[in-house]
């Protein structure tokens, strides 16, 4: 499919990009990379009436360490951060994040703001608009139910980022700046839980920054997929430690990740966790793989990642 007419603006710096959205009366979309949002609007999944082109903003393109934290620019490359010194040598979960995110042809297009902004997905909703409208449109195409779980109400499309769950392994919060000021606040927080909207950033807010605290970490990532070289997690689970304490991310499975915080490690935690993860996932049959196998394995996927990060670098 072809792009409809939309019309185009390029901006120069963030506060010509909010101001730009303001006088479109929020029918815009911000576009960095383009990975996610223009497949999204040539299926008509996404229909703004304009798109304000972020790729222009020098700021968003920086990383620097400042303050006891690395900051990240929302529109670094995915193909950058992965190759940046103190992401292998601090952050190993984001690493191997990064480095399983697509190919690196996408990776060197796409951005980490527009990785962790990805929208949700769902096998009965990413389809053409020929094909959603035969079957009947479901609550996240402004339908009445779900076309997955017969006459829910609730949306159960997944979150697939493959960053965003590393980055909350790692405590990292986002500045975002909008309409109303800036304001800064954990990553884990941006998520709704509702597969529809899965976002709580407010209208015409921009992610700016990714922050992530300085510290040096023992990490994994563990990925759920089809095809290795390009498909979105089926699951994914992140683990990141520091001293013996740390934090699992697990995602794939629902409209936003599950959080965990890891405390004491060891064998016994280890099952604890997993086990609990396992039975907060509730994965419906909206992707390739079947429900009972997805959740069988976010526990072994879970342990796994738990082990692996404690063996880093022995």
């Amino acid at each position: 499919m072809i792009l409809p007419k939309l019309e185009y603006k390029k901006a120069q710096n963030i506060s010509d990009a909010i101001a730009f959205y303001e006088s479109t009366n929020g029918q815009v979309r911000y576009l960095a990379g383009g990975t996610d949002l223009i497949p999204l609007v040539k299926l008509r999944l996404s229909t703004p009436k304009a798109i304000i082109d972020l790729k222009g903003i020098e700021e968003l393109k920086a990383i620097s360490r400042r303050r006891g934290w690395l900051a990240i620019g929302a529109n670094v490359t995915l193909f950058e951060l992965k190759n940046n010194l103190m992401v292998r040598e601090y952050f190993p979960a984001l690493y191997k994040s990064l480095d399983v995110t697509s190919c690196e042809t996408l990776q060197m297009r796409g951005t980490i703001g527009g990785n962790i902004l990805q929208d949700t997905r769902c096998l009965f909703y990413n389809k053409s608009l020929e094909w959603r409208t035969a079957r009947g449109l479901c609550l996240k195409m402004g339908g009445e139910k779900c076309n997955v779980v017969p006459n829910a109400k609730t949306c159960f499309s997944n979150y697939c980022s493959d960053n965003a769950l590393s980055l909350v392994a790692l405590s990292a919060s986002v500045r975002l700046v909008g309409p109303q000021g800036e304001r800064k606040i954990k990553l884990e927080k941006i998520f709704s839980g509702d597969g529809r909207y899965p976002f709580t950033l407010a209208p015409g807010e921009i992610l700016a920054e990714i922050l992530i605290p300085a510290q040096r970490s023992k990490g994994a990532y563990e990925k759920l997929r089809v095809r290795d070289s390009i498909d979105y997690p089926l699951l994914g689970v992140a683990a990141s430690i520091k001293e013996n304490n740390g934090k699992v991310s697990v995602g794939g499975i629902g409209s936003a990740p599950l959080v965990y915080n890891l405390k004491n490690l060891n064998d016994r935690t280890f099952k604890e966790v997993a086990e609990k993860a396992s039975a907060h996932a509730k994965p419906v049959s909206n992707t390739t793989l079947s429900p009972a196998y997805r959740k069988k394995m976010v526990g072994v996927l879970v342990q796994r990642a738990i082990k692996k990060a404690l063996m880093e670098g022995k």
